[in-house]
């Protein structure tokens, strides 16, 4: 779910009155105005706070569950000991998580940043954050573009990307990529970014890794390629480079359609058969990956019993359940309700169980699988897959074409190999 970011507003109006002339309260009340125009939910301490409140403690839990905050620094705000204490809450949560959290230091009409360093502020070095000049002459109804400007980031983060989890997870992925690398990658994959907002660009790479990038045959030049290329060397761990070419290959190289139906089906309630034209046995893992759309994708197995022999649907069943056991209750024996019971805990927590064959089906084959094993999504991945006759319920995908296919393998493949430091061939 894509969502709006909470932007803490730390402020010292509460000694703002009509007859003192003092404007600090619109000022607010305006910046609130600019934080919802501009896609934020802004936090203020008379939304949240009573009177006989504890003030550290509710301060604190709004402070820590928001993704920045902005300190509207006043007149009164110099010599006010909660505007310091919610600035060195800021603080903590930015370096907590690894700069995420933004801190955006606005300065009033009035107030100059020389008198930063005589104020009860002084100690917390605000001057070393890009602060914000709000002009007298603009006036309250006003508000700077700079200051929705220093937001956008945030708010195209959380609130304007399609899978927002895979999302942070690949920015995750590519923390130590040095920004000039960065900024390379982006032009490379046609994506637009801030000067200077290393965080920003680490999340617009990682969309543009997330955007389906076609080919019409094996050869063709891709983007996603060469942002991979530039980007890989410069990750330490092998772990996360495997991670980045796991989740990048399949966004880019599956029919977003095809996901989309995928997903339908498996997080639908009806019967869960769907049909996968395709000749590589890595291909519907990169289809469930892919209709996913979390970091971890939904667990898979692949059942290989001998089909050409008496009782092979028996013992198909038989290893499904055997695998089941093992994946699901870990091993441990268990009857048919609870082992339903598990999957049924299983699928809440972690998303539809998968199992691939790689065979078209037939009826027979079909009746028995769905009477046995209702709650799981069944894949059948092969060049022949068609709907059978008499089968109703089935989802057909359309698949790529074998050149589309034999690329998208041969790029996981190849980057595979890269993340785990072989030569790429």
């Amino acid at each position: 779910m894509a969502r709006r970011p909470r932007i803490f507003l730390s402020h010292s109006s509460s000694r703002c009155t009509v007859e003192s002339g003092c404007q600090c309260r619109s000022y607010l009340e305006s910046l609130e105005r600019h934080l919802v125009a501009g896609g934020c939910d802004p936090v203020v301490d008379k939304g949240f706070l009573n009177g006989a409140d504890e003030w550290d403690e509710k301060v604190l839990k709004e402070i820590k569950s928001s993704h920045g905050m902005v300190v509207l620094i006043s007149p009164h705000a110099l010599t006010s000991h909660y505007v310091m204490k919610e600035a060195i809450v800021a603080l903590a949560e930015k370096v907590g998580s690894d700069d995420a959290f933004l801190i955006l230091p606005v300065l009033l009409p009035g107030v100059r940043r020389s008198q930063l360093k005589d104020s009860t502020l002084e100690k917390l070095n605000l001057g070393r954050f890009d602060m914000v000049d709000w002009s007298s002459t603009a006036g309250p109804g006003s508000p700077p573009e700079k200051i929705a400007a220093s937001l956008r980031p945030l708010v195209e983060r959380l609130g304007g990307v399609p899978y927002p989890e895979v999302t942070a997870f690949l920015a995750g992925r590519i923390s130590d990529v040095p920004a000039t690398i960065l900024e390379q990658a982006a032009a490379d994959l046609g994506v637009p970014t801030l000067v200077h907002a290393t965080d920003h660009s680490r999340h617009r790479v990682a969309q543009g890794l997330l955007t389906e990038r076609p080919v019409r045959q094996p050869g063709d030049a891709c983007a996603l390629r060469s942002a991979l290329k530039r980007l890989l060397p410069q990750v330490g761990q092998a772990e996360h480079r495997a991670d980045i070419v796991d989740v990048a290959v399949p966004y880019a190289r599956v029919p977003k359609a095809d996901a989309e139906r995928l997903r339908g089906v498996a997080l639908g309630s009806g019967e869960r058969v769907v049909l996968l034209p395709a000749d590589h046995g890595e291909t519907p893992d990169m289809y469930v990956r892919r209709a996913s759309e979390t970091p971890e994708p939904w667990s898979l197995c692949r059942p290989g019993p001998r089909l050409d022999v008496p009782g092979y649907v028996e013992g198909l069943v038989a290893e499904i359940r055997e695998l089941l056991v093992e994946e699901i209750a870990w091993g441990l024996p268990c009857d048919d309700d609870e082992l339903r019971d598990l999957l049924a805990r299983h699928e809440k927590e972690s998303g539809p169980f998968t199992v691939v064959l790689r065979r078209p089906p037939d009826p027979g084959l079909l009746d028995a699988l769905l009477a046995h094993f209702p709650q799981l999504l069944f894949l059948f991945a092969d060049r022949r897959a068609t709907a059978s006759p008499g089968a109703a319920g089935q989802v057909r995908l359309e698949g790529m074409t074998p050149g589309q296919e034999q690329d998208m393998i041969r790029t996981h493949r190849q980057f595979t190999t890269q993340s785990a430091g072989g030569a790429c061939r």
